[in-house]
């Protein structure tokens, strides 16, 4: 007698938008969870350690440029909290993107397809 064995559906990759803009934030998730991410969104680098500690994500996508923790210091957070999870910077300022030693980047404005294809090297999907 054969049994059937039902496969189970893969978990999305988590992904944390972190962007001040909260137009440019809830774009990028709501084109994510298009893509079959799990997208959260932070107004800035606190904001997003506390997800980073309770949520968990996969990846984390952040500006450079926010209030309170900029997107070097949530880095840095981001290494010490949950180390080997891949950060891309989003900004127009390539050098200081650079700077901070991302796992990737990419400039402003966002292309989608170019932001895709780096997830997808990162953490799959």
């Amino acid at each position: 007698m054969a049994v059937a064995v039902a496969e189970k559906a893969p978990t999305p990759r988590r992904i944390l938008v972190v962007d001040d803009d909260p137009r440019s934030r809830t774009a990028v998730a709501r084109l994510l969870a298009e893509e079959g991410y799990e997208a959260t969104v932070a107004a800035d680098g606190e904001e997003a350690s506390q997800l980073v500690s309770s949520w968990h994500p996969d990846l984390v996508l952040t500006d450079l440029e926010m209030p309170r923790l900029d997107g070097q210091g949530l880095l840095r957070r981001v290494r010490q909290l949950q180390p080997g999870t891949p950060v891309i910077v989003l900004s127009a300022h390539s050098e200081a993107a650079a700077a901070a030693g991302p796992d990737g980047f990419l400039p402003k404005p966002i292309q989608l397809e170019s932001l895709l294809t780096k997830i997808r090297d990162l953490v799959g999907g």
